[in-house]
């Protein structure tokens, strides 16, 4: 099976680590995903669902979604950064 752009640059340096650490990695990426999702949710709930000011309701689902979409991208971005640090043997970054 070809591998993606995506494995080529995530194996691309260092050695294999423990599998435990890569698979604990996934599983915080994952809650995450799991976060983000929720988020998706409320914002589509509170923009469609709720009867009110249609206008005000909007901006504040699309604000829940903006979140949404900022929690999963960081998500994505902090899972390579850990994955490559484990790869590199190098100590974890610090979260923000």
């Amino acid at each position: 099976m070809p591998s993606s752009r995506f494995d080529q640059w995530v194996r691309s340096v260092g050695d294999d680590p423990d599998p435990r650490f890569t698979l604990a990695n996934e599983r915080t990426f994952l809650a995450w995903m799991t976060t983000s999702l929720g988020l998706l949710g409320v914002g589509l709930a509170v923009g469609t669902l709720i009867p009110g000011n249609v206008v005000t309701l909007q901006v504040i689902g699309a604000l829940w979604v903006l979140l949404s979409v900022l929690v999963a991208l960081r998500a994505l971005v902090r899972w390579f950064v850990v994955e490559r640090a484990m790869r590199q043997d190098q100590p974890l970054p610090l979260s923000r």
